[in-house]
C-alpha cells in the first residue's frame, strides 16, 4: 500500500499503525538518495567473505521481515532499486549466487510526491497495489478535534497472526468470482484502455485475488458486485484519475438489464410527437378558402378536412395580392418545409400507433421496475455485509441507486401525462385504448 500526499498529513502515523496491527516482525526505514543497501538489506557477512561467499546478515532487515514500511520510498537510489522490485514482486531476495524466499506478507510505502520520468521508479510505483491519496483535513469539525484534541495514537483492535493470515490467503484460492463481477472487470477494463490508461497483466490479477482475499475474510465463497468498490483504490495511477474510476465503477455496479436513460428518452421523444400532433397550436391562424373558417390547431385542421376533404387552404403568410391556396397534403408540406412548423399531421393511425408504442414501453417499464427493486434490495444487503466498503462509498451507491428509481417515477410521469393529452383530444377514448390494447395482445 502507497500513501500520497503532501508534509503533515500523518502518513507514516497510519503506515505504522497499520503495520502494528499485524502480529509479525516489522522493518520500517526513512530512505534517502544516499541509503546504502547495507541499511535496508543487512551488512556483508565477514565470516562468508573470508570464504569468498558474497553474502548479507539479513536478520533485523528487510529481507527477514514480515511487514515493511519504507518512508521516502521514491528516493531510493539505483543500488537499492533492483533488489527491493524483486522483493516487493517475487518475494525473493538475491545475496550474492543466493536467492532465499522472504517472508514479507506486505509492504508500505509513503511519499510527499509522486515517482519522477523514471523507468526503476515507474516499475516500483507499479508494485504498489492500493494507492491513497491523503489530504490534509477538510472537515472544520474533524480539524477541530485533531488540533485541540491531546490523543495522538491510534487505538488498535487486536492484532493478525502470521497463521490467520496464511490462512486466509489459502482459502481465498477457493472463492469463485461472480459472471456479473467478471463482466465489470472486462468492461472497466475496455473502458480505461479506450482513455489510453492501460494497466500490466500483473496488476489486474493482484487486484481480483484482492476482492478474493476480501470476500474469504467475511466468509463468503463468491466475490460479489459490493467488492468491485475496492479497485477505486488499485486502478489509478494519477490521484486526479481516482474520482472518475470510482464514478465508473459505482455506475457499473447499478447498471444491467433496461436503461432508463434510454427509456426516459424514448418516453420523452413520444411525448414531443404527441404533442406536436394531438393540438398543435399554429402560429398564424389558416383560413379555409372555400368556406372562410378560421382555423388555429392542427386538431381542428385535421377535423376540418375529415369533414370537407376538398376544401382549399390559404397560405398564411401570403396577403393582399400574392395570395395563394392548396390542398390539405400540400398545404401540410408548405407549413412544414418552407415555414418551419414543427408538428404531425393529427389522425386515429397516428394515435393508434403511439397508444401500441407507449404499450410496448409500459411494459418495459414494469419489468424495469421490478428489476430495480430487486437489484437494490440485493446491492443493499451485499454492501451491509461488506465490511470493506465506507459508509461514504455506501451512501454514494444507494444514492445512484436512488436515481434509477426517480427515473422510473419521471418516465411513469411521462406517461400518465400522454394517457391525459390523448383522452382530452378524444381521438381515442378510454374504452377504445381498452379495445386497442386487448387486440394488439391477442
Amino acid at each position: 500500500m502507497l500513501f500520497l500526499g503532501p508534509p503533515g498529513t500523518a502518513k507514516s502515523l497510519l503506515s505504522k499503525s497499520v503495520c502494528e496491527a499485524i502480529d509479525g516482525y516489522f522493518f520500517y526505514y526513512l530512505l534517502t538518495r544516499f541509503t546504502t543497501p547495507e541499511e535496508v538489506f543487512g551488512p556483508l557477512s565477514l565470516k562468508a567473505l573470508q570464504r569468498d561467499d558474497f553474502r548479507r546478515r539479513t536478520e533485523g532487515y528487510l529481507p527477514t521481515a514480515h511487514i515493511a514500511f519504507l518512508d521516502e520510498i521514491f528516493k531510493s537510489n539505483s543500488s537499492i532499486l533492483n533488489s527491493l522490485l524483486t522483493i516487493l514482486n517475487e518475494r525473493k531476495f538475491t545475496s550474492g549466487s543466493h536467492v532465499t524466499d522472504v517472508p514479507l506478507l506486505t509492504a508500505f510505502g509513503a511519499s510527499n510526491e509522486m515517482p519522477e520520468d523514471n523507468e526503476s521508479l515507474e516499475a516500483l510505483y507499479d508494485r504498489f497495489l492500493f494507492r491513497c491519496s491523503v489530504k490534509y483535513v477538510e472537515d472544520e469539525l474533524n480539524f477541530a478535534d485533531l488540533i485541540f484534541g491531546t490523543d495522538e495514537s491510534l487505538a488498535l483492535g487486536s492484532k493478525l497472526s502470521i497463521p490467520d493470515i496464511q490462512d486466509l490467503q489459502v482459502r481465498a484460492k477457493n472463492v469463485s468470482v461472480d459472471a456479473d463481477v467478471r463482466k465489470i472487470v472486462l468492461e472497466t477494463r475496455r473502458e480505461l484502455r479506450a482513455k489510453n490508461f492501460i494497466l500490466s497483466d500483473r496488476r489486474w490479477k493482484k487486484m481480483v485475488n484482492v476482492m478474493r482475499i476480501a470476500a474469504a475474510s467475511i466468509g463468503q465463497r463468491t466475490v460479489d458486485r459490493s467488492m468491485v468498490l475496492l479497485l477505486q483504490h488499485m486502478a489509478w495511477d494519477r490521484p486526479e484519475q481516482k474520482e472518475h474510476i470510482k464514478n465508473m465503477l459505482m455506475d457499473l455496479m447499478i447498471s444491467g438489464g433496461e436503461s432508463l436513460k434510454k427509456l426516459k428518452k424514448e418516453t420523452d421523444d413520444l411525448l414531443m410527437l404527441v404533442q406536436r400532433s394531438v393540438d398543435f397550436k399554429f402560429p398564424l391562424r389558416i383560413r379555409c378558402y372555400d368556406c372562410n373558417e378560421m382555423l388555429e390547431s392542427s386538431k381542428k385542421l385535421y377535423m376540418h378536412k375529415t369533414i370537407f376533404p376538398e376544401h382549399l387552404y390559404y397560405d398564411p403568410y401570403r396577403i393582399s395580392l400574392h395570395l395563394r391556396y392548396f390542398g390539405y397534403h400540400e398545404l401540410l408540406r408548405v407549413l412544414q418545409e418552407e415555414y418551419g412548423w414543427n408538428f404531425v399531421e393529427n389522425t386515429p393511425q397516428r394515435i393508434h400507433a403511439y397508444i401500441v408504442e407507449m404499450t410496448g414501453m409500459r411494459d418495459r417499464h414494469a419489468q424495469a421496475r421490478v428489476k430495480v427493486e430487486e437489484e437494490v434490495e440485493t446491492l443493499k444487503c451485499m454492501l451491509d455485509r461488506n465490511v470493506w466498503v465506507t459508509q461514504n462509498d455506501r451512501t454514494a451507491v444507494m444514492s445512484r441507486c436512488q436515481y434509477k428509481i426517480n427515473l422510473l417515477h419521471e418516465i411513469d410521469h411521462t406517461f400518465h401525462i400522454i394517457e391525459s393529452m390523448i383522452e382530452q383530444d378524444g381521438a381515442v377514448s378510454l374504452m377504445d385504448r381498452a379495445f386497442v390494447f386487448e387486440a394488439e395482445a391477442q
